[in-house]
């Protein structure tokens, strides 16, 4: 643990203490042209809908400057600066609050700062255990039960002829949390990021909940409770570290390029944190661009934990612009409930063509149509080597599906998407900004960060 203290104080240390590099990449003649100047402002109301947590409906309104175009880096960045404010609740009992700020090229440096205050609550988040051994296992209303459902629409059918057991793969989370990350360009290419997140989480079980008279629901998480990390919760702090290598014509809707990164998290008692982790992160994207208005996007991700991490963070891919959630979800598995597949070490892979058929402009405003489709895949396993060494091809879990996007002024991206799986489908009507690719996993998506 000390050595990893000391990696992360080094990085941080490169990160300021080097001269700021080369020309940073430049955006394409096509964005440029229609990029926007000055201060504007731009806003959504937030009446969103996903598979997993139900209808949503709140507001975002962004603060966006772009600077002029004589400006050092105004042909290098989307913008100068993006502060949203945000109030998100879904009738699935999750609410998402957050207060965020991004500004790339800081102050005419080579620095990007990230930093938000977020509230955020899950009243029915998942949990369907965690292992390998687990991610094979099918639906069942307690682990007593002799029913088991290969599909899950047969057994929320189940569900609804017996009382009591709707919340079996559900617990409640709170874990209102603020974090800073710095970037820094080192090259045109290359790039640093270090930071840190700060949380404090509350966890209640659902089985005080009494039905027929003098029972209680016993869920999944009272059953796995004794052998999971973290069901205290408490304070959640900890490092990153990341590097990355960005070749993408244009960051928040790329055509073109390739994107790779490797981040290291590390929970430590110097930030506060009552567990001690290390958790490893890597991923590569390459986006094709045959003909103009057709784009191939690919992804693979791979994340492992280790030493006592608390199992409400297994669930993540801590990726360095971003950390993204799953397996499962809009975000890494379509066709699959948010958090299906968790384990100390998870693959993900992505596949998505995107075809753009129209656009429209006026009013200062642009807007970009395109056909999406989406197929992806993802694993679970318990250590961090067996993606290597026993990989278990056959147990791949595997979503594909598809919808319509619309790019509004390039940086702000709505999707409209139905996935499907062999065992469930989902919707989504989603919220994708800048600053990160647009992926389908975004973190900062309003339907549950």
């Amino acid at each position: 643990m000390k050595k990893i203290t000391a990696l992360l104080a080094f990085f941080a240390l490169i990160c300021f203490a080097l001269p700021p590099g080369v020309n940073a990449a430049k955006l394409s003649e096509d964005v440029l042209s229609k990029k926007k100047e000055g201060y504007y402002v731009t806003g959504l109301p937030l009446v969103n809908f996903s598979s997993d947590d139900g209808f949503g409906y709140g507001a975002r309104v962004y603060l966006y400057n772009n600077g002029q175009k004589d400006d050092a880096f105004f042909d290098s960045t989307p913008y100068f600066m993006q502060l949203y404010a945000q109030y998100f609740a879904t009738t699935g009992g999750v609410q998402y609050h957050e207060l965020n700020l991004d500004m790339p090229y800081f102050l005419g440096t080579k620095f990007r700062v990230l930093t938000a205050l977020v509230y955020n609550i899950e009243l029915n988040a998942n949990y369907f255990g965690q292992g390998a051994d687990a991610a094979q296992q099918k639906f069942s209303p307690s682990a007593a039960a002799p029913e088991t459902f290969s599909k899950y629409a047969d057994f929320a059918d189940w569900v609804d002829d017996n009382e009591g057991y709707a919340k079996y793969y559900n617990y409640t989370i709170h874990k209102p949390k603020t974090y800073i990350y710095l970037f820094r360009n080192l090259t045109e290419e290359l790039k640093l990021m270090v930071g840190a997140e700060f949380k404090y989480i509350n966890i209640y079980s659902w089985k005080d909940e009494k039905f027929d008279g003098d029972r209680q629901i016993i869920t999944k998480f009272d059953e796995d409770r004794d052998k999971l990390t973290g069901t205290p919760g408490g304070w959640t702090n900890f490092a990153r570290f990341g590097i990355g290598y960005d070749t993408r014509d244009y960051e928040p809707d790329p055509n073109k390029g390739f994107y790779i990164d490797y981040c290291i998290e590390m929970g430590t008692g110097l930030l506060g944190s009552e567990y001690t982790w290390v958790k490893n992160n890597a991923q590569a994207q390459l986006y094709l661009n045959p003909v103009k208005s057709l784009v191939f996007a690919f992804r693979v991700g791979y994340t492992a934990a280790a030493l006592d991490i608390p199992f409400y963070e297994e669930d993540y891919f801590g990726f360095a612009l971003n950390r993204r959630q799953g397996l499962g979800g809009n975000r890494t598995l379509h066709g699959y409930k948010k958090s299906r597949f968790v384990g100390r070490t998870m693959t993900v892979g992505n596949f998505e063509p995107r075809w753009e058929f129209a656009e429209v402009s006026g009013a200062g405003q642009r807007f970009a149509f395109q056909l999406v489709g989406c197929l992806d895949a993802g694993n679970v396993y318990d250590d961090s080597m067996d993606p290597f060494t026993d990989p278990r091809f056959d147990d791949y879990k595997i979503g594909y599906g598809g919808g319509l996007a619309i790019a509004w002024n390039q940086a702000t991206i709505v999707h409209f998407l139905y996935g499907r799986s062999s065992e469930d489908s989902s919707i989504s009507c989603l919220l994708y900004t800048s600053p990160s690719p647009r992926d389908r996993t975004r973190s900062r998506m309003p339907s549950s960060a």
